[in-house]
């Protein structure tokens, strides 16, 4: 299908919203709040959408999955061998240059000795085992002090999880064609797993626990997707049951707050506004909007395309800048123009090359 350019913008956005969210945390030199008061707030606001930018990235990323499967879901050895293989390819390789990376610029600023560069660490980033250093009894922590690399575990985890949570109802339903009721049965029953997991996670850490508290987003996405490609994108049941079990997510935030539950929710907010934009787009209304999706695209598009490179890469590059000390805003800022065009060629670049030693017979 015609590629949604639109999509590839928001993910420029939310790439630009951590990059600036580093920058703005790691050099808090550039902006002392006595001087730049008026603005600090905005800065700040900004700042601190950095958690919401990554939750965006999981709807995001299920709502791509959804358009990506044109040979069907991924429950037979055919379309599961493809689907790993497509998913492996866009993911492993920039990921292990990821890695790679952050070990040289950890070489540059003396910083390899730590136990964020061990050995032991550097397994449990290969296998997606790492999750934020703010997960009481974490197994492992981003590899090299490379922070945003924690959410690769949890997307990871999504594109494995999710043919068996597809073909569980297959079983269960005996079709591979959801009906609306069924669909929304799944819908619930990824909210009850991300729920339950959040709970549990209270209580004691396992990595796929933990990663599972956020499927609901990513499905939910994947779900959005699977509506839009129907053509039946409107304020309908399915709408409705986006919206419910968002309230539903705000009011179990309410009853039992914590930082988990308050990102589901948030999560589920930022899915209903963006469904609700879905659906604008569709109407007369499109036509409003089109000035400003186009304006988007001309400022967000190309940066879209290395979205992934930029938030696998940027960090290292940071904390190198860090270590030489009180530099200038100017410098910060051309050295990540820098990166960033740099990781549009190497992304593009990948996603052009085809890996076929990863085209593998997975599933036999």
């Amino acid at each position: 299908m015609k590629r949604i350019r639109i999509l590839d913008s928001c993910r420029g956005i939310a790439a630009l919203i951590v990059v600036f969210h580093h920058v703005y945390t790691r050099f808090t030199y550039l902006y002392p709040q006595e001087k730049t008061m008026k603005i600090h707030g905005l800065l700040n606001f900004i700042s601190e959408l950095n958690v919401e930018a990554v939750l965006f990235f999981f709807i995001l990323s299920g709502f791509s999955i959804r358009l990506s499967l044109k040979n069907g879901l991924p429950v037979r050895k055919a379309t599961l061998n493809e689907y790993l293989y497509r998913r492996f390819k866009r993911i492993l390789p920039l990921y292990f240059i990821a890695l790679c990376f952050t070990f040289i610029c950890g070489l540059l600023i003396h910083r390899t000795g730590g136990p964020d560069y061990s050995i032991r660490n550097l397994i449990g980033n290969v296998l997606f085992l790492q999750a934020p250093e703010s997960y009481r009894g974490y197994w492992f922590s981003p590899y090299g002090e490379n922070g945003p690399l924690w959410s690769l575990s949890f997307e990871m985890f999504y594109y494995l999880f999710f043919p068996l949570f597809i073909f569980a109802f297959i079983r269960l339903f005996k079709t591979e064609r959801f009906s609306g009721t069924q669909e929304k049965i799944l819908l619930a029953v990824a909210f009850v797993l991300s729920v339950a997991c959040i709970l549990a996670n209270k209580y004691f850490f396992f990595p796929y626990i933990a990663f599972a508290r956020f499927f609901l987003l990513w499905y939910s996405g994947y779900f959005l997707a699977d509506v839009y490609l129907r053509g039946t994108i409107r304020p309908d049941a399915n709408f409705f049951t986006i919206l419910l079990l968002c309230l539903a997510a705000g009011g179990l935030e309410l009853f039992r707050h914590s930082d988990s539950m308050t990102e589901l929710f948030e999560g589920m907010a930022i899915l209903t506004v963006f469904y609700l934009l879905c659906i604008l787009r569709k109407t007369a209304a499109g036509r409003v909007m089109a000035p400003l999706e186009k304006a988007c695209n001309f400022l967000f598009f190309h940066l879209g395309k290395g979205s992934y490179a930029l938030y696998l890469l940027h960090y290292p590059v940071i904390l190198v800048l860090k270590y030489f000390g009180n530099i200038s805003l100017l410098t910060i800022v051309i050295t990540m123009v820098v990166v960033a065009i740099a990781c549009v060629q190497l992304e593009e670049f990948f996603v052009r090359k085809k890996f076929l030693f990863l085209r593998l017979q997975y599933i036999r």
